[in-house]
């Protein structure tokens, strides 16, 4: 049976009332009556799939772009696109976030279906495992959603009962006073979810070991910004709990968890899914913002030696979200002389091969390489632009290479051959496996090159770094990338690779190099297929970890902003041997991007410069967002408490 149930303001006269009116929801409408609903546990679970529905998109855990648009303000990725005006990211330099930016003040809608479960459980006539179950998942969602103000935020108004007219007190209730006070709560809403959830769940509802992960996540947040010890314990006991009682195994799988080859592998925990009667490529920034718009005519013009062959466009989106150089450099690559994970510029076959050049030598555009188009056109290595708006501290140019006379392989074989497994299933690179069954030239003057389009720093809804996305996009789209296209899809909201991301990050702050090491090997080793990490000292576990979970959670969710977020609160090795709670060093830096010649044997890396890309900036007060400043004008009209975050 479909449940429809909507939400309305209540209006009144009373200032009590009226405060009620406009902070808080407070009175519903139904189709069915509470009875009906809350009697039959088929009712009732129809309307918690809804909230799951409400909670995960309102929240944007399951959002359009939760997961390239969070990843393009780290060092991972990049927003850019010269059309239009769309230009870049404002969150990563600070520009494009004030006080009237809402991160999620007002989501009493969602915390009402919430508490509503809670509390229509708990006074319905079902049996009391059916109870149980359904006031778990409202807990479930509840702390999700308090988790989600809490990290972005740090405060909210804690709104724990289903609310009418006449509660004019607890309309009033005032927004938690601390950080500490806010992961309280949610912490025990996750806690008792997770008491109270099966072992086992379908597919898109959640389980107990989905909640622990979720817990796990949300204890290393609160011990960031709180220090209590507790969390870590807590953190650790769940991660644990996940990885040795849940009987469910890291997948040899790792690209097919994340498109249409294995949506249902075992080790998601938690998904959204999407059905194609109601989804479309322009509903997922992961699909539309992130294939590129490519013509063949564009290619043709460019001499692309590999072009369409039956004309048909099969790129057709309007692409704006890229890897970087910065996060390709993370994924190691297995050295042929030794079986040593190591970057790809200290593998033997690179030393055999290439050669570093001092990028300082690098001084006027097309140095490195350049050619005409056939419209006469020239696209260069470097760009005029390359040498242009460049972030003052940081180098031009991280890394020029070129190709020994003696190599007898090019350096896109060089670079990206024998890297880590989840390398390919992440990101589009120069002659990879083909995507969307179209094989890929990233090089100077490739078919989905940076300057294959009429901008020659790219942008043009096509790749600014020499990259692409391809994590979280769909492999067989039919017929082609394109906007109206239907399609399945999915997000991966909790699975046992992030369990045991969360069990070493844990293990760390506790000192037990050994035990964290252990953990994160779990992943680089079967997920990455890499050999282990021999880290034995608290300096060289940190960097191995950081490695880590930047490739194991990369573009997932809004993961690695946050985790950026909790290394620099804690200082230290986690963030350069920053003081806690300093500037997050890799929050505060320019981005790099790849440029190869037509012969692939030399490769230029340098900051992406154009339209103020390299202008990042980190300040301290962006560890917390700022409240929406309307919603807490709105409290203070009223008399409610309306107390901005620091710095904002």
């Amino acid at each position: 049976m479909k449940i429809h149930l909507e939400y309305i303001s209540a209006c009144a006269l009373l200032l009590s009332m009226i405060s009620c009116k406009d902070t808080l929801d407070t009175n519903p409408s139904s189709s069915f009556t509470e009875e009906v609903v809350w009697n039959s546990y088929s009712t009732a679970d129809a309307f918690i799939n809804g909230t799951y529905v409400a909670v995960l998109t309102g929240t944007g855990l399951a959002g359009s772009g939760n997961c390239v648009s969070w990843e393009a303000r780290t060092p991972n990725g990049l927003q850019f696109s010269q059309v239009g005006g769309e230009g870049i990211d404002g969150i990563a330099t600070e520009l494009g976030v004030t006080n009237a930016t809402d991160f999620g003040a007002n989501r009493f809608s969602l915390l009402r279906r919430c508490n509503k479960i809670i509390t229509n459980a708990t006074n319905s006539n079902l049996k009391d495992s059916e109870k149980a179950k359904l006031i778990a998942e409202g807990r479930f969602l509840r702390g999700l959603t308090f988790f989600d103000q809490a990290r972005k935020m740090g405060r909210f108004v804690p709104l724990t009962t289903v609310l009418s007219i006449s509660d004019s007190a607890a309309c009033r209730t005032p927004l938690t006073a601390n950080v500490d006070e806010s992961y309280k709560y949610v912490i025990d809403d996750l806690s008792a979810a997770v008491n109270g959830l099966p072992a086992s769940a379908p597919s898109g509802r959640a389980s107990k070991y989905a909640a622990e992960v979720f817990l796990s996540r949300a204890c290393l947040q609160a011990y960031a910004y709180t220090k209590k010890a507790e969390y870590l314990d807590k953190a650790i006991t769940s991660a644990k709990d996940v990885i040795q009682n849940s009987g469910i195994s890291l997948t040899s799988n790792y690209g097919g968890m994340f498109n249409e080859s294995d949506p249902t592998n075992p080790e998601i925990l938690l998904g959204y899914y999407r059905v194609k009667e109601n989804s479309r490529v322009e509903n997922f920034a992961e699909l539309i913002r992130v294939y590129p718009n490519v013509r063949l005519d564009d290619m043709k013009n460019s001499k692309c030696y590999q072009t369409y062959t039956t004309g048909v466009m099969l790129f057709q989106a309007w692409g704006m979200y890229f890897p970087t150089q910065d996060m390709v450099d993370q994924y190691l690559v297995t050295d042929e002389n030794t079986g040593k994970a190591l970057p790809w510029y200290e593998t033997s076959q690179f030393k055999d091969n290439a050669e570093e050049v001092d990028v300082n030598t690098v001084t006027h555009a097309g140095q490195v390489d350049m050619y005409a188009r056939k419209d006469g056109s020239r696209r260069r290595i470097p760009t005029p632009q390359d040498l242009k708006e460049t972030k003052t501290g940081y180098p031009i140019f991280q890394r020029y290479v070129r190709c020994k006379p003696s190599a007898t392989r090019n350096l896109t074989d060089i670079m990206y051959s024998k890297r880590d497994k989840r390398f390919a299933a992440t990101i589009v690179y120069d002659s990879c496996a083909a995507w969307l069954g179209f094989p890929v030239t990233l090089n100077l003057g490739g078919n989905l090159s940076q300057g294959v389009r009429e901008m020659e720093d790219g942008g043009w809804y096509n790749t600014a770094t020499g990259y692409y996305w391809r994590k979280n996009t769909l492999e067989k789209l039919e017929p082609r990338a394109f906007y109206n296209v239907k399609v399945d899809f999915h997000y991966v909201l909790a699975r046992v690779g992030e369990a045991y991301m969360n069990l070493a990050e844990a293990e760390l702050l506790k000192g037990n190099v050994s035990a964290a090491v252990e953990a994160l090997n779990h992943t680089r080793t079967i997920h990455g297929g890499l050999a282990p990490s021999t880290a034995s000292t608290e300096e060289q576990a940190w960097k191995d970890y950081i490695r880590e979970r930047r490739c194991e959670m990369a573009c997932e969710g809004e993961d690695i902003y946050f985790s950026y977020l909790r290394w620099g609160k804690y200082g230290g090795y986690a963030n350069y041997g920053r003081t806690p709670g300093d500037v997050v060093y890799d929050l505060d830096r320019p981005v790099y991007k790849i440029e190869i010649s037509r012969d692939r044997r030399k490769v230029l890396i340098g900051q992406v410069t154009v339209a103020g890309s390299a202008n990042r900036n980190f300040t301290q007060k962006r560890y917390l967002l700022p409240i929406q400043q309307g919603f807490l004008n709105t409290r203070e009209a009223y008399g409610l408490d309306h107390e901005q975050n620091q710095g904002w």
